[in-house]
């Protein structure tokens, strides 16, 4: 069996094997999804949802009452993600910021690349090339811990 990077090992633990490299990686990205966050700019625009897509007034009085707590839960979820970030056994609740945290990167970089769903492969020698296999490392290790978390449910 091949090992894996993160794997539960208990009720409510989890084991997390990442190379030194892409630790200091996600910690560069939790900076700059935070910065991004606190500056409001547009490629945080994908974590805040838009609950009144054709009343401009009432998705302003929305935002109002959702952004200041959503901006909080990000927050929270990235703080917790990275005093985490260089452990190698984490908490279940440890596990859910991990899984928030690389969401709202993903998000943001994903915004910023203008990346989509049905977003085809990408030449090698597209110069956004580095950032897109950033974005599918953020994918695959948020898909092992949605995995892992499923494991004991």
């Amino acid at each position: 069996m091949a090992k894996r990077e993160i794997q539960r090992t208990g009720a409510d633990t989890f084991r997390l094997e990442l190379h030194p490299k892409i630790r200091r990686l996600l910690a560069d990205l939790k900076d700059m999804t935070l910065s991004h966050i606190e500056e409001g700019s547009p490629a945080s625009r994908r974590i805040y949802p838009i609950a009144y897509q054709g009343s401009p007034e009432m998705e302003m009085d929305f935002e109002q009452l959702t952004r200041k707590p959503l901006a909080h839960h990000h927050r929270e979820n990235l703080d917790l993600f990275g005093d985490s970030i260089s452990k190698s056994v984490l908490s279940e609740a440890e596990a859910l910021a991990w899984i928030g945290a690389l969401n709202d990167m993903r998000l943001v970089l994903g915004t910023a690349l203008d990346i989509t769903e049905d977003q085809p492969l990408v030449d090698p020698s597209d110069p956004n090339y580095e950032g897109h296999v950033i974005y599918d490392l953020l994918t695959f290790l948020q898909g092992m811990f949605i995995e892992e978390i499923q494991n004991m449910k």
